[in-house]
């Protein structure tokens, strides 16, 4: 009787870490900076499921990579934005906007998107100033 119990309340734990997951999955995809993203992927599994944890929960083992994706996705849309403007200066200063509030997080978690990012912006910046 004793491990029936167990079991069902190991299931039980599961399945409401795979619920949590899903609902993390869904704000994670609706997120707006780097550091938010970063911060909703960070679950904390339960100590009496860590060994088991990705194994049996599927949503747990795709939130890295729909964090890693979306994290890609505002770095795009961060670059297009500075694109997009017509003022070197306004760029300029939208660029230190950006790497002051988010670029320190995909600096030490994501260096080589990091890298490509910060290049790809001074390619941008570089292109506005010949104008």
């Amino acid at each position: 009787m004793n491990a029936e119990a167990n079991s069902s309340s190991l299931a039980e734990d599961i399945a409401k870490l795979e619920d949590a997951c899903r609902k993390i999955s869904i704000e994670i995809s609706t997120s707006r900076s780097i550091r938010e993203t970063v911060e909703l992927a960070e679950v904390e599994v339960p100590h009496h499921l860590q060994a088991i944890a990705h194994a049996k929960v599927p949503s747990l083992r795709r939130l890295a990579r729909a964090r890693d994706q979306r994290v890609e996705d505002i770095v795009k849309d961060q670059l297009s934005s500075l694109a997009l403007e017509r003022s070197e200066i306004v760029a300029n200063r939208e660029l230190d906007r950006i790497k002051a509030s988010d670029w320190h997080v995909l600096r030490a978690n994501y260096p080589d998107l990091y890298a490509k990012a910060f290049r790809e912006a001074n390619l941008i910046l570089e292109r506005k100033r010949k104008r």
